[in-house]
């Protein structure tokens, strides 16, 4: 351990310590300097600088997993939109039949109605 000599030299000078206490004081000083972890700006920096990189990367994940299921969810809508298109293609089909066949009903109701109209005069 390095002890600073500066240090003893004060504990010695203006505490009045003995040099015994003062080297006992001193090495007890430096022990709890050394083993002290302190954040300094370079390894906040550092952490930091760690803790977006991780974010960047989750953040990928996470639109990569965004994409998927918006494709998914795509796929999915249309799908869902092809079947109500031939839904809707086969009701029309109904419908041009029904018209059809109104039509073709009120054409008969028609002639039938003339030949008897025709018949009673």
């Amino acid at each position: 351990m390095a002890i600073q000599a500066a240090t003893v030299g004060i504990l010695i000078d203006k505490s009045k310590f003995e040099p015994e206490v003062a080297l006992g004081v001193a090495e007890a000083i430096d022990l709890a300097m050394t083993q002290a972890q302190y954040v300094t700006v370079p390894i906040l920096d550092a952490r930091l600088h760690e803790i977006r990189a991780e974010l960047r990367v989750l953040e990928a994940r996470f639109e990569a997993k965004l994409e998927a299921a918006a494709k998914e969810l795509n796929a999915k809508i249309d799908t869902r939109f092809a079947e109500l298109e031939a839904k809707m293609a086969e009701l029309e089909t109904k419908l041009v039949r029904w018209v059809f066949l109104v039509m073709l009903g009120n054409v008969a109701l028609s002639m039938a109605a003339n030949t008897l109209m025709n018949a009673f005069k």
